[in-house]
């Protein structure tokens, strides 16, 4: 199977550490630092300005992409289906985002990420994109993602493995496949790939 595979918690802890270091920013600015984690994005969690936000990625987010820690056995399960199936990693980094591609790329590989490609943001909008053309394109049997817009978009046409968040938790569709693990991930591709042989047998 091709399976895409977003990176941003769902193969990392990075609300994590965009919160830890919003709090420094915050506290150095007089800014709220106690987000409210039913939203995704940092102006909605922390009540900032976009000015405010904007600043912040600017000054963190080559810092955060690269200090940011893997999920408990993302790695390993990544390393133990990639010798079963294509992987391509999807993610709305943007590449406008200075040293962000060299960040990730760099990441992958002191963590010992599988994959075969990787494809990053490159439209106008600088935390966000559409991955569905993605997927058409290379033709994906099934996501890995945790954005809830993104999950919405694509459980209509292929099934989504969705690592669960306050800010998603609200997604119920027959194509939309909870987890909190990444054993639970193992479990769901081996069930997706042996139903995808049976149908072709």
């Amino acid at each position: 199977m091709i399976i895409g595979v977003d990176i941003d918690n769902t193969i990392t802890h990075t609300t994590e550490m965009i919160m830890h270091y919003a709090e420094i920013y915050g506290r150095e600015r007089g800014l709220n630092t106690v987000p409210d984690l039913r939203y995704y994005y940092l102006e909605d969690a922390l009540g900032w300005s976009t000015a405010e936000a904007d600043a912040f990625f600017d000054k963190y987010l080559a810092r955060i992409y690269y200090e940011m820690k893997p999920k408990d056995q993302a790695a390993e399960v990544l390393a133990e289906l990639n010798k079963q199936h294509e992987i391509i990693l999807i993610t709305s980094r943007n590449l406008k985002f200075p040293q962000v591609k060299e960040a990730t790329i760099s990441w992958l590989k002191r963590n010992n990420i599988s994959y075969d490609r990787l494809i990053l943001n490159a439209t106008s909008n600088m935390h966000f994109f559409s991955k569905l053309s993605i997927c058409q394109e290379y033709q994906v049997d099934v996501m890995i993602e945790d954005h809830y817009e993104l999950v919405s978009e694509l459980c209509p046409l292929l099934p989504v493995i969705m690592f669960e968040y306050p800010y998603n938790r609200h997604l119920q569709a027959d194509n939309i496949i909870p987890v909190k693990h990444w054993s639970e991930v193992k479990h769901w591709i081996d069930f997706l790939h042996s139903r995808k042989i049976s149908s072709v047998g």
